[in-house]
């Protein structure tokens, strides 16, 4: 099956996350042996060293490098992605997860693994798997 990874899942799982940290590794740790196809865009990375940036520039410096080990198909961000994410936008009232939102469309992804549930259940067309529920697919 494809997913489309969120940047908390990466995020999580760097800084140990007690509730969500093992879930969260396990999903990468399927991505790194091609037990699942993972799709990202390219702000995925952005947000990581944006956020643990703000903790500790040495572990964002890590997170980063060790994201671009994984074997994902990574979504060029571009003008048309970015004209389909200020529709979504628009429609949903969620801002950057609208360009996550339109980089799934151009692959034809439906299925995200979040945590952020609040932004994600606003968008149309999406289909969410949190953490926690992973395990049991």
């Amino acid at each position: 099956m494809s997913y489309y990874i969120d940047t908390n899942i990466f995020i999580y799982s760097a800084l140990g996350h007690p509730t969500y940290g093992n879930s969260c590794k396990q999903i990468i740790d399927d991505v790194q042996n091609e037990k699942i196809e993972a799709y990202c865009g390219f702000l995925v990375p952005i947000e990581l060293l944006g956020a643990l940036s703000r903790i500790d520039a040495k572990k964002a410096a890590l997170a980063v490098e060790a994201f671009f080990s994984l074997p994902i198909s990574m979504i060029q961000i571009d003008e048309p992605i970015l004209q389909k994410a200020t529709e979504i936008a628009a429609e949903s009232n969620v801002s950057y997860d609208s360009v996550h939102a339109a980089c799934m469309r151009r692959k034809k992804l439906e299925v995200i693994i979040t945590e952020d549930i609040t932004d994600w259940k606003k968008i149309k067309g999406t289909k969410i798997v949190r953490p926690l529920e992973y395990r049991q697919r």
